[in-house]
């Protein structure tokens, strides 16, 4: 099938470099679509999600006149889709709500390009199991906290599927809401005394954070108020952010809903267990020295879960009987056998069971992409092995499969939790220039490690006096004695403790800078509204896809100011 690279790995073909190469890949796929079989088989899947987004919105309180004018475009016979999917994660981070963007500007322009309608959707994976630290986690930069993070959690069942789990309590919600405020305000505090030890005025009442935050947590009490299960709270908090607050028209349905549209995508699939079995054994085994990707005997398994009455789900084993398929397979969670028979082998049936049954990571891109007649997918890192491997299968079942991207750059900015790190490095190594971070680094450890080899000859000399003979003498005791007295002389001459300490923070610096935090900080520190319009501009202007992206936030003056001033002493 002409995948498999020289080193025996799946070829990647998710490095569009900019978002005109992606455009072009997009605007060709496009018409050869067209001339291969055209949109009309489309329609009526179309029409189906449709119904099922209209829902969603209504229920989410987001059915605004620029999703009820996508909709329609939606059922338009000429529309072009584009498409993504995310879990619904608690306070997601960028990389989740960054799809909706490049999806939204990409619409503009290949809408701009081919003179039709074009609509983003956006698929919310409601039914994965709640097991995921993502999921459940929200990360923020806290340079106090142990690994340099401020972790807001929410404790689930595991092995149970996210839509089968109630929305978090108010007490809970209360706990996030007092646990952020206090963040930010000893974030103000810390950076506060930072900036006026370098004679740079700073005023707290003049950061704009404690309005962006009240402003945040409004949306957050009308998904709450609206939601009844976990995955639909973190939803309709994505869906407020990116239809309310940045205006898009992105187009959200939940899979537990829309994914019962597809009986016919999934019976082709079964209908050609054979191949596909044999295409999934390939994939697999071309990408086996990658680390992720599909269950090791996914080429045995039903391509979608079956769902069990305790709210988890079973895996499959595919097993011949006479001239069909049955599945069968064991609940994750509660140990329930099952055993479902599809009836024949060439035209199998699961109308019976549609209702109960879910795409699995593999199968998800090939029944959506087919039944929908999808022209580009923003995907995510964590799925760009099954995302190669769905695309090996596909093209080995002569299935369509479009332009795949994926757009994580590092969003470069400095709010209160990275201004307190930053603040902290030049406390510790005399500079604010942190590509001296390595050196730093490795000076502190050497300092560390003078001292600690001082401390273990001694200890060494304490051993050696503890073995000269069989008891303790009068004069081996005083000799451990002046010996542990000079390793603690050691320890206080060098300040070994705040040595140790400076490294540890040193440590939570680098986690700080490194983090790609939950959407909090940047509704904080950046402004939700203003997140969007930066990375529009960006796209916009740069059009790359793989640079970092710099954000403005209120406190770029004074640091600006802190740096230039602390370079003129």
């Amino acid at each position: 099938m002409g995948l498999a690279g020289e080193e025996g790995g799946l070829v990647s073909h998710f490095s569009y470099k900019s978002l005109e190469k992606l455009a072009e890949a997009c605007v060709d796929f496009y018409h050869k679509s067209l001339e291969k079989e055209g949109l009309s088989d489309a329609c009526q899947r179309r029409n189906q999600l449709a119904k099922h987004i209209r829902r969603f919105h209504g229920q989410c309180g987001t059915l605004t006149p620029c999703v009820e004018e996508t909709i329609k475009n939606l059922e338009d016979d000429s529309c072009l889709l584009l498409m993504t999917a995310h879990q619904p994660n608690l306070f997601a981070y960028s990389g989740v709500l960054r799809k909706a963007t490049l999806n939204h500007v990409l619409a503009e322009k290949l809408s701009e390009s081919l003179k039709v309608p074009v609509v983003s959707f956006f698929g919310v994976a409601d039914q994965d199991f709640a097991d995921d630290r993502w999921v459940r986690s929200a990360l923020l930069p806290d340079l106090e906290r142990r690994d340099g993070l401020l972790e807001l959690c929410f404790d689930m069942p595991e092995k149970l599927l996210l839509n089968k789990v109630a929305k978090p309590s108010g007490e809970i919600l209360d706990d996030w809401r007092n646990e952020i405020k206090k963040w930010m305000e000893r974030k103000l505090r810390s950076i506060g005394r930072a900036f006026r030890s370098l004679g740079v005025q700073f005023s707290s009442e003049n950061a704009d954070i404690t309005r962006n935050f009240e402003g945040f947590w409004t949306l957050v009490e009308e998904a709450y108020q609206r939601a009844e299960t976990y995955a639909d709270f973190n939803a309709f908090m994505m869906s407020r952010i990116v239809n309310e607050v940045w205006g898009y028209g992105t187009l959200f349905s939940r899979f537990s809903e829309c994914q019962q549209i597809f009986e016919r995508e999934f019976c082709f699939l079964l209908s050609r267990f054979d191949e596909y079995s044999r295409c999934v054994k390939e994939a697999k085994l071309h990408s086996a020295s990658v680390e992720g990707g599909v269950y090791e005997q996914e080429f045995d398994t039903v391509p979608f879960w079956y769902h069990c009455d305790c709210g988890s789900k079973a895996r499959l084993t595919a097993e011949q009987e006479g001239g069909s398929y049955v599945g069968r397979g064991q609940c994750l969670r509660c140990g329930k056998e099952y055993k479902i028979d599809f009836q024949s082998k060439n035209e199998p049936r699961i109308s019976d069971i549609v209702s109960r049954i879910s795409a699995r990571s593999l199968s998800m891109p090939l029944v959506f992409f087919h039944g929908l007649k999808v022209g580009c997918y923003v995907g995510g890192v964590g799925g760009k092995e099954y995302l190669e491997q769905g695309r090996y299968v596909a093209e080995g079942l002569g299935m369509a499969f479009p332009p795949v991207v994926v757009w994580r750059p590092r969003d470069v900015y400095f709010g209160v939790g990275q201004l307190d790190a930053l603040m902290t490095f030049r406390d510790l190594s005399g500079t604010f220039d942190f590509s001296q971070y390595a050196r730093v680094e490795a000076e502190l450890r050497e300092k560390v490690a003078k001292v600690q080899s001082k401390i273990d000859e001694l200890e060494v000399q304490k051993k050696q006096v503890c073995a000269s003979s069989g008891g303790r003498t009068e004069e081996q005791i005083q000799s451990l004695k002046v010996l542990s007295a000079k390793q603690n002389e050691v320890r206080r001459g060098a300040n070994l403790s705040m040595l140790a300490r400076n490294l540890g923070l040193l440590a939570n610096v680098a986690a700080i800078m490194n983090l790609y935090p939950c959407i909090v900080d940047y509704a904080v520190n950046v402004g939700l509204k203003e997140t969007s319009e930066q990375w529009i501009a960006f796209l916009r202007e740069k059009g790359s896809l793989s640079s970092n992206v710099n954000l403005r936030t209120t406190f770029d003056k004074v640091l600006t100011s802190a740096t230039s001033g602390f370079l003129k002493r």
